[in-house]
């Protein structure tokens, strides 16, 4: 699938205004309790829950949390009605991070899910509006007793890349009996989806955590990791199980490509030549100047809009940050495209 594409004879950028958010927990998002023990891990009430908002525009890598006009949570129970946070239910918001602390467990009695719903209102000062964005985050409970055995994953320093940072992501695999977690004799085996239905194992991640980098995630990704007991002496020796599927997000900036002549667009009397350059941008920063990172493929049109296959010397498609367009090449009008992959 191409990243990008442009034509040489035609560029349109067409301002717009696209926000994108996310909420990050420091804990997992299922919880289990212990119903011989009434215990739950994680216990919000020994580490806090805390839910970090994060939101940018589409083509800055500002965030703009500390500058939102208005903010606030609310909690839904086990798809009931919307309601404020308390602090009654442990709940406060920091009125500057806008983060969400929970110091109590609200996964506790009758209520085995719980929703936690980010709202803010964005004023754009380029097109003087309001925008209001919103996120929704869920936990679950699952009840057990102390022989259950649950497998699960999540990301413990955020779930989404952008141009390029962080640097890495964490995952984390771990396998609970009851509300304990079993680190004795385990093996791991990571795997990748890009569908969340088809999933391929990933060679050599085969340790408790995973280092997601930037490389690894196409716009979307998920990560699961199968947990297998292999200590001889468990009542589940041999049994594998596997984790819920982590996704990972890569919300970097499109790219944006445009294409330099080196003597301009016009040929006189079947004369001159050129070379165009595919110059990328992304944040408006260049990038791949040395033409290594992409694979660039230069397509023609001839003044009719018909593909061109040959062209003078040049065969159609051809690759390269560069295009060498000799006079012998254009009869009246000639169009030249390039995408990248």
């Amino acid at each position: 699938m191409a990243k990008a594409s442009a034509s040489y004879t035609i560029m349109d950028y067409t301002d717009g205004i696209t926000l994108l958010g996310s909420i990050e927990a420091n804990l997992p998002r299922t919880s289990l309790y212990d119903t011989a023990t009434q215990t739950l891990n994680p216990s919000w009430a020994s580490t806090a829950l805390t839910l970090t908002p994060k939101l940018i525009k589409a083509g800055s890598s500002t965030d703009l949390i500390s500058s939102v006009t208005s903010a606030s949570w609310k909690r839904r129970i086990s798809g009931g009605t919307w309601a404020d946070i308390s602090s009654t239910n442990g709940e406060s918001m920091s009125s500057t991070t806008k983060i969400l602390t929970v110091n109590k467990n609200a996964l506790a009695g009758e209520v085995w899910q719980i929703e936690y719903k980010f709202t803010c209102v964005y004023h754009d000062p380029i097109l003087n509006v309001d925008l209001t964005h919103e996120d929704v985050i869920t936990f679950s409970r699952v009840a057990n007793g102390t022989s259950f055995v649950v497998a699960r994953a999540y990301a413990s320093n955020g779930n989404q890349f952008k141009n390029g940072e962080p640097s890495s992501l964490t995952l984390t695999a771990e396998l609970i009996r009851g509300t304990t977690e079993d680190t004795t004799s385990l093996s791991y085996q990571w795997a990748k989806s890009t569908n969340g239905t088809d999933w391929s194992n990933l060679s050599g991640k085969t340790a408790s955590t995973l280092s997601v980098t930037p490389s690894m995630v196409d716009s979307f990704a998920m990560f699961r990791c199968t947990i297998t007991d292999t200590d001889a002496s468990s009542d589940t020796y041999n049994e594998s199980f596997t984790t819920e599927g982590v996704t990972i997000l890569d919300v970097s900036d499109p790219y944006q490509i445009v294409i330099e002549s080196s003597a301009g667009q016009f040929f006189k009397n079947q004369t001159g030549n050129t070379t165009l350059t595919a110059r990328v941008y992304q944040n408006g920063e260049e990038v791949d100047t040395a033409g290594t990172g992409f694979t660039y493929t230069w397509t023609m049109n001839d003044k009719d809009g018909a593909a061109v296959t040959t062209a003078g010397s040049t065969t159609f498609p051809a690759t390269g940050k560069t295009l060498a367009v000799t006079h012998d090449m254009i009869s009246v009008k000639g169009a030249f495209f390039v995408e990248i992959e």
